[in-house]
């Protein structure tokens, strides 16, 4: 399973432009959380999430400022999960996020009220797009974690 992603994956897997990862990346906005030497950036599938809710958000004409606020919550949230990331639901409504663990069935009407976000969606995706390969012995990335 795919664990870190380039900028480049990152762009196809969230449909956004390599420049607004770059931008978002320089304002600190979503950043990488690896960089390998000379700076190349590395996501990590909890940073996938942030950006895929990110771009979702956007797509539902939320303001920068209640998409920053949004993440924040999002950022504080993710290291809280005991469950595996796959398993979530996050149910979005104006600045709150609910986060579920497995399968949320809702009605109609109440689910009008909520931007849903199954991370298990984003997980197949990266399945289809990046088949499971067998790495070379001794060939995990080089990573620094940053700050």
């Amino acid at each position: 399973m795919k664990s870190f992603f380039t900028p480049k994956e990152v762009a196809k897997l969230v449909n956004i432009s390599y420049r607004q990862i770059q931008y978002w990346d320089k304002t600190n906005f979503i950043r990488p959380s690896y960089r390998r030497r000379g700076k190349y950036r590395l996501y990590t599938f909890s940073d996938l999430i942030q950006l895929k809710v990110a771009r979702t958000l956007r797509d539902h004409d939320f303001s920068i400022q209640r998409l920053r606020k949004t993440l924040v919550s999002l950022k504080e949230l993710l290291p809280q999960v005991a469950h595996p990331l796959v398993d979530l639901t996050f149910l979005i409504e104006g600045d709150r996020i609910l986060v579920f663990n497995g399968e949320v069935l809702m009605n109609d009407a109440s689910g009008q009220n909520y931007i849903r976000f199954d991370v298990k969606s984003l997980r197949e995706e990266i399945n289809i797009q990046f088949p499971e390969s067998v790495p070379a012995s001794g060939s995990t990335p080089s990573v620094a974690a940053t700050g």
